[in-house]
């Protein structure tokens, strides 16, 4: 009997393969506690397994005692990181199953990742020819009616273009990662004697400049100030505000004059302009989207928001989220999808509106993606979804909903009034007809000004005439979500990317806070770097290599090609780093101390002003917070044992003591106070009552 292996990306995805093609319950086996799944189907024996992600990744031959360094090979992840232990059962599993396959198929996650974790498994576990005789299975969703259809149309052949993409990336990283990082930390080693682990990356560096540039431009900023001048008004019971039609008065003088010749003087309403426009429905989410409205709505940061949406993919209750279309095909079955989603209690009675309509078509956007649709909801019933995940499938169905719904009307008033010949103005609007924005809901929600009644020559007293200084301010720092855009962009990094590149700038130690401010360890890293070798931190460099893969993908380039121009460009960017090794070590080794010194301060002692710092201690390796002046002052706070610790630089409201955030892996970040007998901590003790937020 024939064999067929069907290779998964993770044990979820087997499970739900296996269920679909095997139309009701597969065979459950294991294999050194790895699940795979066993049945029969015209007369050939058909194997499904599990892979647990990359399996395999990329290690050098030899020692990494100098750079630059190329010679690279893939080997097992359990291999090169003692972290991935847990990957080893299952390499041995798919080597196993592989043995006496006649056919294999790469059921992975149809993008970059997942062809590369594919194309990996065939040629090191399966066999040297099992990628040239493997078929492709692509699918959006887990739902066993698209994997069904998926394994019955399956792909020929592999998907070599994102194969090759996939390889000519990770190896790119690599040399760019590892050769930049070494060449730093050997700085370091050579101006202060001592090892540094720092980190530079071919997307990494040019995010961190970007966030350098806006640091600089803050602190370069020099307030200007204005003068702003308001009328107001009590009519009907309502305070209304009118400003002056110059909305900032830099010259004071021309301020304090306009102030003087409108004191006390009565307003005529000059002129009322009601207008009524229409906004379209907001455009199916692709994954920068999604971020970005998560970010907005709920706070979650772009990698919590991509961990989340996986999440749901990955129980079959959305698309793919790692996809950049805004666009949703008929052939995902709208209004199957929609009747669906009704027999959910709180969608029911919008999703019965749209079903009314004659016709079913969704508001897209422009971008589109070869691989996947937009992220829309599968209709799969989100049964015990709870908390943070409910909350992002809450928002997806929305988006998905009021895609269909018609335009929003409002209607925009302007009062033009006349003060003493001087000009004043105040504005209202409404929503005529909420369109896709009930079907939105909270997250479309638009603060209506409702005015009363005016005409044309009607005479108002001022209650007041506010004289108020201002000053300019400075550009907003980013947050999470608005670099993301800006990496999207500039073309740094990929969908799927750019939200793991900024937590690893963040875990670097090169940035904090949600208000991005860059550390002194990131500023000099940058400073250094763009003094002596302004190429690492290039993004036209980047972006030329982001376009390079994508023509790799479509066939339009060499791989081989591609990372020949890599080394080479590499070559001479380190050549020139090395000419100034111990000038950049000197500035990295300083700020790293600094850096490293300012993490560890929590706060003031409260007993004797030392500072008290996390300190681990040596007998049971946990960690506290224990005061300078030690011994002198033995004063401490226990500390959380998990996640990293990041002070504040502010006290509680209730106790005077350091607060801290504590940001853990997977979990929303949380701020609290080092004092365990604060009152803010009452309830900690009850899961059901304040949890740290």
């Amino acid at each position: 009997m024939k064999k067929t292996l069907i290779i998964c990306e993770k044990p979820n995805a087997a499970g739900k393969i296996a269920a679909a093609i095997a139309d009701g319950k597969p065979r459950r086996r294991e294999f050194k506690s790895v699940p795979y799944y066993e049945l029969e189907q015209d007369g050939k024996k058909i194997v499904v397994v599990p892979a647990l992600g990359h399996l395999f990744t990329l290690k050098n031959v030899k020692p990494l005692r100098d750079y630059p360094v190329y010679d690279v090979r893939w080997v097992p992840a359990y291999e090169a990181d003692r972290r991935a232990a847990r990957s080893k059962p299952f390499v041995e599993a798919i080597a196993e199953m592989a043995k006496d396959a006649d056919e294999f198929i790469n059921a992975c996650d149809y993008d970059i990742e997942g062809s590369t974790i594919g194309y990996n498994i065939l040629r090191y576990l399966c066999g040297p020819d099992a990628p040239k005789r493997a078929k492709r299975m692509k699918f959006s969703t887990l739902t066993a009616k698209e994997l069904r259809k998926a394994y019955e149309n399956l792909l020929p052949t592999l998907d070599i273009g994102l194969v090759n993409s996939g390889l000519a990336r990770h190896l790119l990283d690599w040399y760019w990662g590892i050769n930049v990082s070494k060449a730093m930390s050997s700085a370091v080693e050579a101006a202060h004697k001592r090892f540094v682990k720092l980190s530079a990356g071919r997307v990494q560096t040019p995010t961190l400049k970007i966030l350098f540039e806006r640091e600089k431009e803050i602190r370069a900023f020099v307030p200007e100030p204005y003068w702003v001048i308001k009328a107001i008004f009590e009519v009907g019971g309502q305070r209304i505000e009118a400003l002056h039609k110059k909305e900032k008065f830099f010259d004071k003088s021309e301020a304090e004059k306009v102030h003087e010749i409108c004191r006390n003087k009565p307003a005529r309403v000059a002129k009322i302009t009601v207008r009524e426009y229409r906004t379209a429905p907001p455009p199916p989410f692709d994954l920068g989207q999604l971020q970005s409205e998560a970010y907005r709505c709920f706070g979650y940061t772009p990698a919590r928001t991509q961990q989340l949406a996986q999440s749901l993919y990955d129980n079959a209750l959305i698309s793919y989220p790692r996809t950049s279309s805004q666009k949703l095909p008929p052939e995902i079955g709208y209004a199957e999808i929609l009747s669906r989603i009704g027999e959910i209690r709180e969608y029911g009675e919008l999703v019965e509106k749209l079903l009314g309509r004659e016709e079913l078509k969704p508001h897209e956007g422009k971008k589109t993606d070869p691989a996947h649709p937009a992220i829309h909801p599968t209709g799969e019933s989100p049964k015990g979804l709870t908390g943070p995940r409910r909350r992002l499938y809450d928002l997806i169905v929305r988006r998905f909903l009021s895609t269909f719904a018609d335009p929003a009307v409002k209607q925009s008033i302007r009062i033009d009034l006349d003060v003493a010949g001087q000009p004043f103005y105040f504005r209202g609007r409404r929503i005529m007809e909420k369109g896709w924005l009930e079907f939105y809901g909270p997250y479309g929600a638009t603060e209506e000004v409702l005015l009363p009644e005016f005409k044309e020559g009607q005479e108002l007293m001022p209650t007041e005439l506010v004289f108020e200084e201002k000053e300019t301010q400075p550009p907003p720092r980013y947050n999470p979500s608005s670099i993301i855009k800006e990496m999207e962009a500039r073309n740094l990094g990929t969908k799927a990317t750019r939200a793991i590149i900024l937590q690893n700038i963040y875990d670097r130690n090169y940035i904090t806070g949600n208000q991005i401010e860059v550390t002194e360890l990131g500023e000099k890293t940058i400073e250094a770097l763009l003094g002596y070798c302004p190429e690492i931190a290039s993004e036209e460099l980047t972006a030329h290599f982001e376009r390079e893969m994508e023509k790799i993908q479509n066939g339009q380039s060499d791989k081989e090609k591609v990372l020949e121009d890599a080394k080479e460009k590499l070559n001479k960017i380190l050549e020139k780093f090395r000419k100034h090794e111990v000038e950049i070590g000197k500035v990295l080794g300083e700020a790293y101390r600094k850096t490293r010194r300012a993490q560890k301060v929590l706060g003031e002692c409260p007993k004797c002003h030392g500072e008290l710092r996390i300190i681990v201690s040596r007998r049971t390796k946990k960690r506290f917070a224990g005061c300078s002046n030690y011994p002198k002052c033995n004063y401490s706070y226990p500390l959380p044992q998990r996640g990293k610790i990041v002070p504040l630089g502010k006290t509680c409201p209730e106790c005077g003591a350091p607060m801290i955030q504590v940001n853990r892996m997977g979990s929303r970040p949380y701020r609290m106070c080092l004092n365990p007998d604060c009152v803010t901590k009452a309830n900690w003790g009850n899961p059901r009552k304040n949890k740290p937020q």
